[in-house]
C-alpha cells in the first residue's frame, strides 16, 4: 500500500498542536521529529544517532510527519490541517514556517523508518525509557521503561513528560493512588507504578491510547496496578474515588477546565502535577490553582515548558 507522508516544520512549543491536527484529520500514523531532544542526547553514551544532518538545525525547530493512505481525500486532509495550524497563533503558540512537503512511501517503509528518531531516553536521574525493539543492558540502580509508542503520544522524550516524570519521583509516595489524566501511551501510568503506587488509573479520549497504554503496561508487568479507561479529562473514573495524587500532561487550557474537577477526587492534602504549561499561559494555570484553593508547592521550567505541583488543602 501506497501511503502519502506530509511533513509540516514548526516549532517546538507548537509541536503537540500541529501532531493533534494531524489525528484530527485521521492521519494513520504520527511521527515528532525535535529538534530539542537531538540535541539533548548529542553527548549520551547510551545513543547512537546515524543521521548526523539532524544536528544541522537550530534547536527551535520540530517536524511533524503524518501517513495518510494515497488517494483517500489527502489533499482535503492537508489543507484541513494547514488551516488549523493557521490558527495557532490565536492560542499563543507560533507555529514557525509551517513549511509543507509532501511525498509517497512505501507502508513498509513508513512502518519502520520513524523508529531511527527514538532512542534510550533518560528521563531522570534513575529513569531511561528504552524502544522496545532495542537491546539496552541497564546501568546500576537504572529503571528501565520499556515502551513502544505506536500510534499514540508520549515516548518519554518530550520536555513535558521528563517533567512529570521527575515529579512524581520527588512526590509520590508508596501505595498511593494515582490518576494520569492524558495517559497516551501509558509512560507516566507506568512511572507511578514502578515508583511504588498501589493503584494507577489512565484515561485517555483516544482508544488507540488506551490500547497502546494496555500494551506497554504488559510489557512492564504494571499492569497488576494500572487500570485504563476511555474518557474525556476525568468523566470516566469513578466519582466515589479519592486519589492521593493527579498527573496531568495535556495543554495549559484544558489544565484549566481540569482544575475543579480535580478538587473533587484529590484528597485532602493531595498532589496535583499538570504540565504541558507554556510560559505564556502559565499565570492563567496559576490562577486556576488559586481559586481551587490550591497550594502551589513549585512551578519547574524547562526548555519553554512548565510543570506546576500543586497540594489540595
Amino acid at each position: 500500500m501506497t501511503w502519502l507522508e506530509v511533513q509540516i516544520t514548526t516549532t517546538n512549543e507548537a509541536e503537540e498542536a500541529v501532531a493533534q491536527a494531524f489525528y484530527d484529520a485521521g492521519a494513520g500514523g504520527v511521527a515528532i521529529e525535535s529538534q530539542s531532544d537531538v540535541y539533548s542526547v548529542w553527548d549520551d553514551p547510551a545513543v547512537n544517532l546515524v543521521d548526523e544532518s539532524l544536528y544541522e538545525r537550530p534547536t527551535d525547530v520540530s517536524v511533524i510527519r503524518g501517513y495518510f493512505p494515497d488517494g483517500d481525500r489527502a489533499e482535503e486532509k492537508i489543507r484541513e490541517i494547514l488551516i488549523k495550524i493557521s490558527k495557532l497563533p490565536a492560542f499563543g503558540l507560533d507555529p514557525g514556517s509551517g513549511e509543507l512537503s509532501v511525498q509517497e512511501i512505501e507502508e513498509e517503509d513508513w512502518a519502520n523508518s520513524w523508529k531511527k528518531y527514538f532512542v534510550p531516553t533518560k528521563v531522570s536521574k534513575d529513569m531511561i525509557v528504552v524502544p522496545s525493539w532495542e537491546n539496552y543492558t541497564p546501568e546500576t540502580g537504572e529503571t528501565v521503561i520499556d515502551m513502544d509508542p505506536g500510534m499514540a503520544f508520549g515516548t518519554g522524550t518530550h520536555e513535558t513528560t521528563k517533567l512529570c516524570v521527575q515529579a512524581i519521583e520527588d512526590y509520590l509516595r508508596p501505595q498511593d493512588t494515582v490518576i494520569d489524566v492524558g495517559c497516551g501511551t501509558g509512560i507516566l501510568s507506568i512511572v507511578a507504578a514502578k515508583e511504588g503506587a498501589g493503584k494507577v488509573i489512565g484515561v485517555d479520549f483516544d482508544p488507540v491510547a488506551i490500547k497502546t497504554a494496555g500494551e506497554n503496561s504488559v510489557k512492564n508487568g504494571t499492569d497488576d496496578v494500572i487500570e485504563l479507561y476511555e474518557g474525556n479529562l476525568l468523566d470516566s473514573v469513578d466519582p466515589e474515588l479519592r486519589a492521593d495524587m493527579v498527573v496531568a500532561n495535556i495543554l495549559a487550557q484544558a489544565i484549566v477546565t481540569l482544575t475543579p474537577e480535580v478538587t473533587n477526587v484529590l484528597k485532602e492534602g493531595g498532589i496535583f502535577i499538570s504540565s504541558g504549561i507554556i510560559t505564556e499561559f502559565l499565570p492563567d494555570v496559576l490562577d486556576a490553582l488559586e481559586q481551587e484553593s490550591f497550594e502551589i508547592l513549585e512551578e519547574r521550567p524547562l526548555g519553554e515548558w512548565h510543570a506546576v505541583i500543586a497540594k489540595k488543602l
